[in-house]
């Protein structure tokens, strides 16, 4: 089994994985070609217009959160070989006709690079200050974007609900891609119903070998139940990972990483129910040696693409230099 690890991109990661100011733009270049270079298998940006209510709170400044499919084809320009992953575009947010037209574009210039993650969303405060006069239906939202963006992006449509609608719709260019792969974010169990129904992945976070067994059974249940089987369905999970010298020199720089504390926030939504110590059993935090043995524990219940693994450090030099360690001690232990 082949290790797949994708780089969690800084697209909109400032104020909540990452200090402010975080990345300019010409760091999201490096980051780019650098990680193609090194072998990671894709780049995992992430989603946000306004910040999350404890990142207004915490900073003065204001994050920059650039744009996903904008800064995704300025990359493909750059890029020859990296996949390009929306982890996650966050469907109560857009417009579902644009997103699938921006994801079939994206597919065509990148010549069959893209990797369609979409989700509900982290933090309902966002979707509250878009729509104040919506109310809080996202998830109603997201199954009905779902079932749409998937035939709009393979044939001519009409969809009519109250809070999707468009009629006869037939979208050019098709994606190159057949099918377009589209992975649902989430780790609650309407993400892998939504997987089984309408994806090709499922991209849970921060789940330990051990929680993930337990969804991988009712995955199981739920493919069986919708004709499809658990190999249609890549598990893709997003971990955090902190690498260090030695275990107590990995723990305290995760601790004191604006990562740790951005998952802690998560405990709400993402994470609701499971214990804080969860954060450390459901990543990636210890020596090169270390993570290679936890990584070799997901390859054992046969989970080998981490899509969008995001470093926990607090400035971008350090990014870079983890980055190269991580190619070197790690990637090139598969």
């Amino acid at each position: 089994m082949t290790l797949k690890m994708g780089l969690g991109y800084p697209t909109a990661r400032e104020g909540l994985n990452y200090p402010i100011p975080f990345c300019d733009p010409s760091h999201l270049i490096e980051i780019a070609t650098k990680a193609e270079t090194f072998g990671f298998d894709s780049l995992g940006g992430n989603d946000h217009i306004v910040p999350a209510t404890y990142v207004s709170e915490r900073w003065k400044k204001s994050p920059r959160y650039y744009e996903l499919f904008t800064t995704f084809a300025h990359i493909a320009a750059l890029t020859h070989t990296i996949r390009l992953n929306t982890s996650v575009a966050v469907l109560p947010l857009r417009n579902v006709v644009w997103l699938a037209k921006q994801a079939a574009t994206l597919d065509c210039l990148s010549d069959g690079r893209l990797i369609l993650g979409v989700g509900v969303g982290a933090y309902p405060e966002e979707f509250s200050t878009l729509f104040p006069n919506i109310p809080l239906t996202r998830g109603i939202i997201t199954d009905h974007s779902l079932e749409a963006l998937v035939a709009l992006l393979s044939k001519p449509s009409s969809y009519h609900s109250e809070y999707v609608k468009f009629e006869s719709l037939d979208l050019y260019p098709r994606p190159k891609q057949n099918p377009l792969p589209i992975y649902v974010g989430g780790n609650h169990n309407s993400a892998l119903e939504r997987s089984v129904k309408w994806g090709q992945g499922w991209l849970p976070a921060g789940l330990s070998p051990q929680k993930l067994e337990e969804k991988i059974n009712y995955l199981s249940t739920l493919t069986s139940d919708h004709g499809r089987s658990l190999s249609d369905i890549d598990i893709a999970p997003q971990l955090t990972l902190c690498v260090a010298k030695n275990t107590s020199a990995a723990h305290k720089k995760f601790r004191e990483s604006h990562q740790y504390t951005h998952l802690k926030s998560l405990l709400n939504s993402t994470f609701k129910n499971l214990p804080e110590e969860e954060i450390f059993n459901g990543n990636l935090i210890g020596t090169s040696e270390e993570i290679v043995e936890k990584l070799q524990q997901y390859i054992d219940i046969g989970i080998d693409h981490f899509p969008a693994t995001v470093l926990a450090v607090n400035d971008i030099s350090t990014f870079f230099s983890d980055m190269k360690i991580i190619s070197r001690d790690i990637l090139d232990s598969f």
